[in-house]
């Protein structure tokens, strides 16, 4: 036998724990002395405080709770204590059984829980060998059980002594086999590995005990004497558990369990470790999510640590792995952009059910501060959404009688006051991504291109800022509005929002107005496997009407879409909706966007604030791409649906002509006068009423013919007008109204009649693709001023 090899065990006291006078000494005259000094005597006095033997086994062991995936097999992680399998005796193979009381407790079939034999021959070693570095145990299984469960591991003669006498005591309450049974779910084998079956997948891969060789026995068997130096996991401790695994084996030849042929053959076997580290964890920031919600269910995070609990989750792994794989290529193929990182969250608008969720692009790197990857920026995280806010303004608009055809003029506006139009001295002047200001255009335009101006404008006049964060609280946003404090901005995104909140309130509008509140389990068990919570019959609020959810997904559909006047870099082939976001300064970027099965959200960035590269990079280039690729491959055999139209929904015919740079139009019925009408949608009862009266004959010129204008007439304050005269005139003199305006003069209301001017009219081009059918040919002459011929349209259902 090699030298050093039986070592005092880990968690036991085996050595002197007095300096003059060993503890098996005491423990034996204690024994042996009841019959001089008084039985009754001495275990009055020792077993005074002693727990009751009949509490050895009532005393639940910590069991790991099991966290799978929504197929109900796919393993992310176990919440433990101590990680352990349960078993019963009757799974115990007898060789396991043999090799165990081999190496603990030879005499464990016929001992009273005490081996008096090894006290006194510990008592030997320990007193007349103090030099021989192997110190004697003397501790049967039974007291070592005892000391876990009962008495603890404290340091002290005295519970060295109340453990003998527990152990006694124990051994008379309970069968052989049930402190057996009781061991081999109790003991640890290292590697985090809490009971045999436990060890047997950490280190072999497979719980099934009736599969393992008697070397692999041998070994399991071995360990429970020094678990982290025998550990077989770690290359420096392979020959001492080699030696420790021979150990066993000659003394299962000793007690005439095995032969010496069979110890020899398994002693050749190489230690070949199969089994998973029982610390991975799989979707980890999805897996803590999962954690928080069961707090909630079972009230503590002991009861999680304990309970022996399974629960399956609303994770599904196909989808999961997906997002991973994306998410992964696009933040590599970025770096170019300085983007470091990502966060992606896929759910389920009709269930709440959370089917995919990535909180950084790589958990396990903690060394680059731009991912700090263990730092959760889908659920933890709250960045700014940029545009993507924007939803919850024209929201709220259109709760509040807006539709997708009432028109503002995107011009350059100090909505502070405090300017008189040169923007020198600006309060408040949003601008516009592109720096560009594109006269009248719809709400549905202003979505399509996110335009800044029109959005604050929609705020101001039509939403407000409190009914605009009422309406985002409804939905499932949780941001502090309060203390952000944002005025107008709030439209743009200024304040910092979670991406599974955004993802979730866009769930709502594509779950036509109904919210369900997001869920991570599904189901969860107790150790018997009873259930005992279950995401059924969950609880919906209705929070948005469905014609004003399906009016808001009709105008993101054109974002997906592809029409002669403007390509999408974000369509999927198929009825989708989405919004994307950009922060001023390029810190943070946004996709939000959903079919009728699946909405996903998904945010990049840098963790640590870096700024990513400002040339070249947008929302629509990063995180809507990252966006458009990872639908189409979840939806890839999904069959395609279309949002079913509410009956509140009627349509008709207004004076709008979308264009790549924005829309021209008053969003009227279409009158004589009109040069042209589209069809768009309205929740009933706010379709226009009035007729268009933007276009209209102009006074007499020199020659004394009129010409048709527009005369804009945009609803809001009177501070609106200084600005909107100053895009006027740029438009028009500086060629910025991209031959959208034929007409030979375009009029604020109220302005009197130009100046007769000899000059020829602008020359007006259609943009490429796009030709209307117009509902009158110009010029009329034989109409008198101020009036035109106006056909009585009826809105269509």
């Amino acid at each position: 036998m090699r030298r050093g090899i039986h070592r005092a065990r880990e968690t036991g006291v085996s050595q002197s724990l007095v300096a003059l006078v060993p503890a098996p000494f005491f423990v034996l005259a204690l024994i042996l002395g009841f019959g001089f000094i008084g039985a009754g005597t001495a275990y009055a006095y020792f077993s005074q405080d002693l727990p009751a033997a009949s509490d050895f086994a009532k005393d639940p062991l910590p069991l790991s709770t099991k966290v799978y995936a929504r197929d109900g097999t796919t393993l992310l992680y176990e919440f433990a204590e101590e990680r352990r399998e349960p078993v019963h005796y009757d799974e115990l193979p007898k060789t396991l059984i043999d090799a165990t009381v081999s190496a603990e407790d030879k005499t464990f079939w016929t001992n009273p829980g005490v081996d008096i034999s090894g006290i006194a021959r510990a008592v030997f070693y320990d007193v007349f060998r103090r030099g021989d570095t192997r110190p004697q145990g003397a501790s049967t299984l039974t007291q070592q059980l005892v000391k876990l469960r009962l008495v603890g591991d404290e340091v002290s003669l005295d519970r060295k002594i109340k453990e003998a006498l527990l152990a006694i005591e124990v051994t008379r309450t309970y069968s052989k086999k049930e402190i057996l049974e009781l061991y081999f779910n109790q003991i640890y084998y290292g590697s985090q590995a809490y009971g045999v079956k436990a060890a047997a997948l950490a280190y072999f891969g497979g719980s099934d005990l009736s599969k393992l060789t008697l070397a692999q026995q041998a070994l399991l068997a071995a360990l429970p004497q020094a678990p982290s130096e025998l550990d077989p996991t770690k290359d420096e401790n392979l020959v001492r558990a080699l030696d420790r695994r021979a150990y066993v084996l000659d003394q299962m030849v000793d007690n005439g369990y095995i032969d010496q042929a069979q110890a020899d053959a398994a002693k050749t076997e190489q230690i070949k470790i199969t089994g998973r580290p029982l610390i991975d964890i799989n979707a980890p920031h999805f897996v803590f999510r999962v954690k928080d919600q069961l707090v909630q269910i079972l009230g503590s995070e002991s009861a999680i640590s304990r309970g022996g609990y399974t629960v399956v989750t609303s994770l599904d792994w196909a989808k999961q792995q997906e997002a991973e794989k994306q998410v992964k290529a696009w933040v590599e193929q970025l770096h170019e952009h300085n983007v470091w990182n990502a966060a992606m969250v896929t759910i389920d608008p009709k269930t709440g059910e959370v089917l995919a969720y990535i909180g950084s692009v790589d958990y396990y790197n903690t060394d680059d501060p731009r991912v700090r990857g263990q730092f959760d920026a889908a659920g933890l995280g709250e960045r700014q959404p940029g545009s993507s806010f924007k939803v919850f303004n024209y929201l709220t608009a259109l709760k509040n009688g807006a539709t997708p055809a009432t028109v503002v003029v995107d011009a350059r506006t100090d909505f502070g006051g405090r300017d008189s139009g040169s923007f020198r001295n600006c309060a408040y002047c949003p601008e516009n991504a592109d720096l560009q200001y594109h006269g009248p255009v719809t709400m549905r335009q202003a979505i399509r291109e996110s335009r800044n101006v029109p959005a604050v404008k929609f705020l101001q006049e039509y939403s407000g800022i409190e009914a605009t964060e009422q309406t985002a609280k409804d939905l499932g946003i949780t941001a502090d509005f309060v203390k952000a404090n944002p005025g107008l901005s709030l439209t743009l995104g200024s304040v910092p929002v979670k991406l599974t909140d955004m993802t979730s309130a866009y769930g709502v509008i594509d779950n036509l107005g109904v919210r369900v509140d997001p869920t991570y389990v599904l189901k969860v068990l107790d150790k018997d496997g009873r259930t005992v919570w279950e995401h059924k019959d969950f609880e919906t609020r209705r929070v948005l009407t469905p014609e004003v959810s399906w009016l808001m997904t009709d105008i993101l559909k054109d974002t997906t879409s592809v029409s002669p006047v403007f390509a999408s870099w974000t369509n999927i082939g198929r009825p989708a909706a989405l919004k994307t976001g950009t922060t001023d300064n390029l810190k943070d970027v946004y996709s939000v966007g959903y079919t009728p099965q699946f909405v996903t959200g998904v945010w990049m960035g840098n963790n640590d604030g870096t700024l990513m590269d400002q040339s070249g990079f947008f929302s629509a280039m990063g995180p809507a791409q990252l966006w458009r690729e990872y639908m189409k491959a979840i939806l890839k055999n999904v069959p395609v649906q279309e949002w079913p139209r509410p009956s509140g929904i009627v349509q008709a015919q207004v004076v709008v002509a979308p264009g790549a740079f924005g829309g021209y139009g008053s969003g009227l019925l279409p009158s004589g006068l009109s040069p042209w009408a589209m069809n768009e949608y309205f929740v009933r009862g706010t379709q226009p009423t009035r007729l268009d009266d933007w276009f209209q004959l102009s006074c007499p010129d020199a020659t004394g013919q009129r010409k048709t204008v527009m005369v804009i007439n945009e609803p809001g304050p009177d501070s609106w007008k200084k600005f909107r005269d100053l895009w006027i005139d740029s438009a028009i003199a500086g060629g910025r109204g991209y031959n959208r305006y034929p007409w030979s003069t375009v009029l604020s209301k109220g302005d009197p009649c130009p100046t007769p001017s000899p000059s020829p009219s602008p020359t007006f081009t259609w943009p490429p693709g796009l030709t209307p059918t117009p509902t009158f040919t110009l010029p009329l002459p034989t109409l008198p001023p101020g009036q035109s011929k106006k056909p009585s349209p009826t809105p269509t259902p």
